[in-house]
Order: structure tokens, then sequence, then C-alpha cells
């Protein structure tokens, strides 16, 4: 289960770090801006505290990435980024789960994020049980 465990804090880890990253780096191309960006009177120039938002998140984004990494270096942080992880990763899911019922069918690339985080935080999760046993 070690190994399991030790995959799944990897691929969730470099997941989050990558995503975090672009959006500190290039919050316009991150997906929750798509529809804002297509109106070609709004501007991410003109709009600082969305920028901000934006960058803020990818920031914390990117550190929930590097505490499951470091899980895979220094044993005695596995169980923290097994929970750090699964955290995420699943409160994510239930808050677009959540928009889907409330706020109307997402897009097919929001679709696909949703089915990321279920799998992701699902098999964290399994992992995080498992060391638990």
């Amino acid at each position: 289960m070690e190994v399991f465990q030790s995959i799944t804090l990897f691929l969730g880890g470099a997941l989050l770090v990558f995503a975090g990253t672009m959006r500190l780096l290039r919050p316009s191309s991150s997906l929750c801006l798509d529809t804002f960006l297509s109106d070609s009177s709004n501007n991410l120039r003109n709009d600082h505290d969305l920028t901000s938002e934006m960058r803020g998140a990818g920031v914390i984004t990117a550190l929930f990435g590097l505490v499951a990494l470091s899980g895979i270096l220094a044993p005695e942080m596995k169980l923290t980024s097994l929970i750090s992880t699964t955290l995420f990763y699943l409160g994510y899911a239930l808050g677009r789960g959540v928009s889907w019922v409330t706020d109307g069918e997402p897009t097919k690339r929001t679709k696909q994020g949703f089915g990321f985080e279920i799998v992701l935080g699902s098999l964290n999760a399994i992992g995080l049980v498992s060391a638990l046993i």
C-alpha cells in the first residue's frame, strides 16, 4: 500500500503544483476565466481584484501540491499529505457538484476537472484509510 500511496500523492501533488503555478503565472489561462474573458469588454488588466484572487488561489493550490509531494519524501508527512490532498480534491469536487445542481450544467472542461477531482480525491481517501488501519 506504500507504493499506492506514493503514486497517488505524486499524481495529485504534481497536478496541484502545475495547476497552481500556471494560475499564479498566467491567471488569464485559467479555466474558470474562460467565460469571463470570452466577452471582449472584459480584460484582466483592468480587474486587479480578480487577478489577485486568481493568483492567491494559485499559490494555495501549489502549496497543497508541495504538501502532497512532501509525503513521498518525508515519511512523517505522509498522513498529513494524504489528509490534505483528500480534503482538497474532494472539497473541490463537492463545491463543483453543488454548483452543478444549483447553477446548471457546466462546460465539458469543468466536467473533466470534476472527474479528476473525484478520482484523485477517492484514491487519496483510500490511501488515507489504509494509512489509518
